[in-house]
């Protein structure tokens, strides 16, 4: 995710929130197994409806950033 978000890496290394730890953990292992179905060329719409839930997990990454408190950063 740090590597779409580029203006979000500081907060996303630094931010001790269990959901984000959470939802970074899950969207690598949807980045990975999206990146497999396109590999093979099949199943495109398994590609777009993974393409979509890990931009739905940048977004709520994104939010999680901003509602974080001051304290939960190192």
């Amino acid at each position: 995710m740090m590597v779409r978000l580029p203006r979000h890496r500081v907060q996303l290394a630094e931010i001790k929130l269990p959901l984000l730890c959470e939802l970074l953990e899950i969207y690598g292992l949807a980045v990975v197994k999206r990146d497999e179905l396109r590999a093979r060329r099949i199943r495109r719409d398994l590609v777009a409806e993974y393409d979509e839930l890990c931009q739905a997990m940048e977004d709520d990454a994104i939010q999680l950033i901003a509602c974080a408190r001051p304290r939960l950063v190192r």
